[in-house]
């Protein structure tokens, strides 16, 4: 199998082998857990990723040290998957969960920070291969929508433990990247990076933008299930968002000279059309056409992201970068979570949504006004 390959292959089995996540909300509110409850143990997802990154990030060292680490994490998750529905008890589904969640962690961070120091080091463009995982991604929702419906949790998690260990073995083949060969420098760490202006300011970015976009993507099917919508129509909703993500990376691919600010600036604007439909209760067939200007913002979001960061810190510092960021990410998602469900129970769920739109909002905001452009930026942050 070429290396190309290896890289694409592992994005769709990564996301087949986590596609068990958003149905544990369903699977919980089907035992009749309350909003307060589901709330509490989808809200571990982020908290447990926001904890595990900083030891991942230690064990993520080299070629070798990250062929352990995917082994480990992977036997860890199907572990905690089959804890879930092996035992009644929802003390051991919240430490399953938990557990899992920072296995995820390790999963997500290492497989895009490896794929974008593989593409700059080959000059190949990295939305190529991170279509990939969107396009994984819608997979394993229809797939996981059907099996929800015809065959309940236990089904979707039989695919999700064997997606996992074909995850593992891919992972073990590829080849070392070049960066793994040099020699460590002492000054390239976290310490560095919190000395880097820009890094902040991308960091606030971050939590503003990437927390609610992925906190909409949370309560998104639960959601619709209390709209007494069938599991299938977010099988759909999902296929209409992430196919227009993978037809907005195309077109960004083809495009040139494109200010990655910008994009950023203008990704909340497109994720607001999901909110404020959520919140306004439209009816279904118009949920299905904003669905394409949630694709939008997102595709903007991911494909701008990672370019980003490359131009505002150094190579070696770019997967560092990357679990830095992920876990202030999730340490607000986590939080947000938390309060959401929560709020289920005393507001319902549009007013959740309404939120998400007001906070998208003041990311816009903060991005024009104190998030700089690419080019007047140097490697270590400095403001030209």
């Amino acid at each position: 199998m070429k290396e190309q390959t290896k890289y694409r292959f592992n994005y769709v089995v990564y996301q087949l082998g986590v596609m068990f996540f958003p149905y544990i909300a369903l699977y919980l509110k089907e035992r009749g857990q309350s909003g307060a409850e589901y709330g509490a143990v989808m809200s571990f997802t982020p908290l447990a990723t926001a904890l595990a990154l900083p030891f991942f990030g230690i064990l993520d060292n080299g070629s070798r040290g990250r062929k352990i680490l995917v082994y480990a994490v992977s036997a860890l998750i199907i572990v905690s998957e089959w804890l879930m529905v092996g035992f009644g008890s929802l003390t051991v589904i919240m430490i399953a969960v938990f557990f899992a969640s920072a296995a995820k962690a390790a999963y997500n961070t290492s497989i895009d920070g490896v794929t974008t120091v593989y593409c700059v080091e080959t000059g190949q463009e990295f939305s190529a291969y991170r279509a990939f995982s969107s396009l994984g991604y819608i997979l394993a929702n229809l797939a996981g929508a059907f099996l929800f419906d015809r065959a309940g949790f236990s089904a979707v998690l039989i695919i999700s433990s064997v997606s996992a260990v074909f995850f593992a073995l891919s992972w073990s083949r590829l080849k070392p990247l070049s960066i793994d060969g040099l020699p460590r420098k002492k000054e390239h760490s976290y310490r560095l990076l919190f000395t880097n202006k820009a890094f902040i300011m991308f960091l606030i970015y971050q939590t503003l933008c990437f927390t609610m976009m992925t906190f909409i993507n949370n309560y998104d099917i639960i959601y619709q299930d209390m709209r007494g919508l069938p599991s299938h129509v977010f099988g759909i909703t999902t296929m209409i968002r992430v196919g227009t993500e993978i037809l907005t990376f195309f077109i960004l691919g083809k495009l040139k000279r494109l200010s990655y600010k910008a994009m950023l600036l203008a990704a909340p604007l497109f994720l607001l059309a999901e909110a404020f439909a959520y919140y306004l209760f439209i009816p279904t067939e118009f949920i299905y056409v904003l669905m394409t200007s949630a694709g939008i913002g997102s595709g903007l979001l991911i494909y701008a992201n990672n370019k980003y960061l490359n131009k505002i810190v150094r190579p070696r510092n770019v997967t560092v970068g990357l679990y830095v960021a992920a876990m202030v990410q999730n340490l607000f998602v986590g939080i947000a979570t938390l309060a959401g469900g929560a709020a289920i129970d005393r507001f319902g769920a549009e007013y959740l949504f309404l939120g998400s739109g007001v906070i998208l909002i003041a990311a816009c905001a903060f991005t024009a006004v104190f998030l700089k452009r690419e080019d007047k930026v140097n490697a270590g942050g400095d403001f030209l």
